[in-house]
C-alpha cells in the first residue's frame, strides 16, 4: 500500500562538512529501481562509542560528587582519598559521620525566590526522580520550541536512517511529533521512571539512570535503523521517514522493571484490568514481531526501536548491568580521575 504511494521522493541529504543544516544534494527514489542504502557500519560504531562515553562521563560525575560529599562530611580528614575501595567504604558509611557532623541547616531563601521555590519543590526526591522530571521539562521544551519555530529543529531532533548524521540517534529520543505524542510519552515517563529509579538497580542515582536512559535511547534508535534492512514488508520504508521519540526508551525501562518483577501484575493506559507481566510481556513482542514484518493497517509505530529497547532494558538487568558495567565503570573513572589528581 505505502510502495503505490512513493513516486519520486527528493530527500535533503545532511552537509558533509559541517554536519548539520541540508545541502543542495538530493537522494532519489524511483520505484522500481530499489531502495536507498542503509548505512550499517559507522552508525553501529558510533552507538557503541557514544554508549561508552555517556557511561564513562555519568561515572566519573557520580565519582566527583562522592568525594566532594565525602570531604564536606569530614570522611578524609588529610583531603586526599587514597583508593576507589576507600572511598566505597566512606560512602555507605558517611550516612552516620553526617549525623555527627551535621552542619546548620541554610536560611530559608527571600519569599518568591524562585531558584530557592523550585529547590523546596524537589527537596523531596532522589536525583533519578529529578532527573525524570527533567527529562519531561526538556521533551515539552523542545515540542514548544519546534511548534513556535516549525522545521527548525526537524533536522538536528529527527533520525532517518538514508542520510541523517549519527548524533540523531541521540537527540531523536528527546524530540516528537505532536501534543498527542509528547503527551503519551512523558506520562508514562513520569508514572513508569520513578518505579524504575527505585529499583535495586538504580537505587535511586540519577547518574546511573541517567547513563541508562540515554544509552538505552541510542540503542533503540539504532535498532530502528537497523529494522529497515530486514526483509519486511512495510517496515523498510521507514529508511526514508525521519525517527522521532522516546519510546524505546520507555520499553527499555519496562524491559528492565519486568526482569525484575515477573511476577507482578501491571495495567495500561486506557485499558481496563491488569495483567500478568510473563503473559503481557509475550503479548507485546508477538505484537511488536508481527508488526515489524507483516505490519498492521492504519498503524505506524517504531516496532524495532520498541522491541531494541525492551531487549536492552532487559538485557541490562538479567546481566547484572550494576556490577558488571556501571561499577567497574565509576572505578575506572576514579583510577583516571586519580591520574589527573581530579580527585
Amino acid at each position: 500500500m505505502l510502495r503505490t504511494q512513493l513516486r519520486r521522493i527528493a530527500l535533503p541529504t545532511p552537509n558533509r562538512l559541517s554536519g548539520a543544516g541540508l545541502s543542495k544534494r538530493t537522494l532519489v527514489y524511483i520505484p522500481g529501481e530499489g531502495l536507498p542504502p542503509v548505512p550499517i557500519l559507522r552508525p553501529t560504531l558510533w552507538a557503541f562509542a557514544a554508549t561508552a562515553t555517556i557511561f564513562l562521563g555519568c561515572a566519573a560525575y557520580d565519582v566527583r560528587r562522592d568525594v566532594q560529599n565525602a570531604k564536606r562530611k569530614g570522611l578524609f580528614r588529610d583531603g586526599s582519598v587514597a583508593s576507589y575501595e576507600d572511598l566505597e567504604d566512606a560512602k555507605h558509611r558517611g550516612h552516620v559521620v553526617h549525623s555527627l557532623f551535621r552542619n546548620p541547616p541554610p536560611p530559608p531563601p527571600p519569599k518568591w525566590h524562585l531558584p530557592g521555590r523550585i529547590g523546596e519543590m524537589l527537596a523531596g526526591h532522589t536525583d533519578a526522580e529529578k532527573l525524570i522530571l527533567g527529562f519531561s521539562a526538556l521533551n515539552i521544551s523542545l515540542l514548544g520550541a519546534s511548534s513556535l519555530v516549525p522545521g527548525a529543529f526537524i533536522q538536528y531532533l529527527a533520525h532517518t536512517p538514508c542520510f541523517s548524521p549519527n548524533y540523531t540517534h541521540l537527540t531523536s529520543m528527546f524530540g516528537h511529533t505532536g501534543p498527542l505524542h509528547a503527551g503519551i510519552n512523558t506520562l508514562a515517563l513520569l508514572q513508569m521512571g520513578p518505579e524504575v529509579a527505585r529499583t535495586s538497580v538504580f537505587e535511586g542515582n540519577g547518574s546511573h539512570f541517567a547513563a541508562f536512559y540515554l544509552s538505552t535511547g541510542i540503542f533503540s534508535s539504532l535498532g530502528s535503523h537497523l529494522g529497515t534492512v530486514l526483509p519486511t514488508r512495510i517496515y523498510k520504508f521507514n529508511r526514508l521517514v525521519p525517527g522521532l521519540g522516546a519510546s524505546g526508551v520507555l520499553y527499555g525501562m519496562l524491559g528492565a522493571w519486568a526482569t525484575q518483577y515477573p511476577d507482578a501484575r501491571l495495567g495500561i493506559m486506557f485499558i481496563p484490568g491488569s495483567y500478568t507481566v510473563e503473559n503481557f510481556m509475550t503479548a507485546l513482542v508477538l505484537f511488536e514481531v508481527y508488526g515489524l514484518f507483516i505490519g498492521f493497517p492504519y498503524i505506524h509505530l517504531a516496532h524495532a526501536a520498541h522491541l531494541s529497547g525492551l531487549a536492552v532494558g532487559a538485557a541490562y538487568v538479567y546481566f547484572d548491568g550494576k556490577n558488571r558495567l556501571w561499577r567497574p565503570t565509576r572505578k575506572l573513572a576514579f583510577g583516571g580521575m586519580k591520574l589527573v589528581k581530579m580527585v
